[in-house]
């Protein structure tokens, strides 16, 4: 998710900004207000000359390109659960992405998913299982065998098909990935307060173990948890309960360890090396002690996400966000660092955002974020969905709303009339490829 907690604090003085000072600046482009950081014609098609050479065989093709450096790879984020989203359609987007130079994808698949609703015995189990590690690995295997996983088996297999690498977010506490529970007497959405901390650990741990059993010959990657460090920030703003557990940093740290642990000895159980990692929203404070904790927690990778732009589209904020990425790789101690989320979005105009604004921002920021140290860069948020606006309630945000951007953060538009329109960024997106991570 974008809306972190810079963003959360001052969206009622970004609307004032806006309704108060676009439209006026809109037309200063004499100014530089738009223009400062657009390249000229010339330096257009010069960039473009050296870009569309053939894939390297080597760095003489890209001399500018540090000599030790190649980047494990560069994919797409979808910042949420694709499944929930009309008309998705994970192979046309496998095939997108492979014949675009990708080699990584990052889905969220949602314990709801495999397992909507969780009966009293079922939570019975479980809180037996809390003190008991064999009955937690004969649940686990139960789950991983006999749980609902046709949609997730369905992503999965459409990018492992393709030769796309997937890195999941398994065991986010979103309450719109949550399953339900009878608490009570009413089916209700699990949260930590709600049905005790120790046993909603027992109950991630399950998920999460179950769906590592299950595709860790086909999953690499396994981000546990999703931006964890503004948790509270998010229940404020209703994506998760709002309870005392996500404003605990203890217990944060706790599950990425135990979580990460639960990841790591089922790869291990296969004879297969599995990666975890977390992503921590850096438009906060002290994100990078997040970072350090993390890695002292055994996490494998020190994810980040990059939302400068999250307002407005100028000025562009390219320059600090690879600073973020290098901020990052100090705090991890010169650790594994991948931009897990990275957005800019192509409209609304009003907010400065265009689709050819974007396709700088990506151009700058592709190149300046591997050039920093980051191993994985993945962007563009909400990738697809070709049927508009999806969040809460249905309806596109005014240019106004503190949200405005969310609806276009992908370079690829699917028109009303079935047509598809590729903007600039996404051939930014394809240089990088070529440049970076040749195959």
């Amino acid at each position: 998710m974008r809306l972190t907690t810079f963003s959360f604090l001052l969206s009622a003085s970004a609307v004032i900004l806006s309704a108060g000072g676009i439209s006026a600046q809109r037309t200063a482009d004499t100014d530089g207000i738009f223009s400062d950081r657009l390249t000229t014609v010339r330096e257009t098609a010069l960039a473009q000359k050296q870009d569309s050479r053939a894939a390297p065989a080597g760095e003489k093709n890209f001399p500018d390109l540090p000599a030790d450096r190649r980047a494990e790879g560069i994919g797409i984020s979808h910042s949420g659960d694709p499944l929930d989203i009309p008309d998705y359609r994970p192979a046309e987007i496998a095939r997108l992405l492979k014949e675009a130079g990708g080699n990584y994808y990052r889905p969220h698949i949602p314990l709801k998913e495999v397992l909507p609703f969780i009966d009293k015995a079922g939570m019975d189990k479980l809180r037996a299982a809390s003190s008991d590690p064999a009955l937690l690995d004969r649940l686990t295997e139960e789950l991983s065998k006999n749980g609902d996983w046709r949609r997730i088996d369905g992503l999965v297999d459409a990018f492992y098909s393709e030769g796309i690498k997937l890195a999941v977010v398994a065991g986010c506490g979103y309450q719109r990935e949550a399953p339900e529970a009878e608490l009570g007497g009413a089916r209700t959405v699990i949260s930590p307060d709600r049905i005790g901390r120790d046993l909603y650990v027992t109950l991630v741990k399950w998920y999460v173990g179950a769906a590592a059993r299950r595709y860790a010959s086909r999953i690499p990657v396994w981000q546990v948890e999703n931006e964890i460090n503004v948790a509270n920030i998010h229940a404020l703003a209703g994506w998760r309960i709002n309870e005392a557990s996500w404003k605990d940093r203890k217990y944060q740290l706790r599950l990425l360890r135990e979580l990460s642990e639960t990841v790591h000895a089922e790869g291990n159980r296969q004879n297969i090396k599995l990666r975890t990692a977390q992503n921590f929203a850096t438009q906060t404070f002290g994100w990078e002690s997040y970072v350090r904790d993390a890695a002292a927690a055994g996490l494998d990778i020190a994810g980040i996400d990059l939302y400068g732009n999250y307002f407005f589209g100028w000025p562009l904020k390219d320059a600090e966000m690879a600073d973020n990425v290098r901020r990052a790789k100090r705090a991890a101690g010169g650790g594994a660092v991948w931009v897990l989320e990275a957005g800019f979005s192509r409209a609304p105009a009003a907010r400065g955002f265009t689709p050819e604004r974007q396709a700088e921002y990506f151009k700058r920021l592709l190149d300046s974020s591997y050039r920093s140290g980051a191993d994985v860069v993945l962007v563009f948020g909400w990738f697809w969905n070709p049927k508009g606006w999806y969040l809460d309630g249905g309806n596109t945000p005014q240019w106004y709303s503190p949200m405005a951007a969310e609806p276009y953060w992908s370079p690829i538009e699917k028109l009303p009339d079935g047509k598809t329109v590729f903007h600039g960024a996404w051939e930014e997106f394809k240089k990088a490829a070529q440049k970076w991570t040749p195959r």
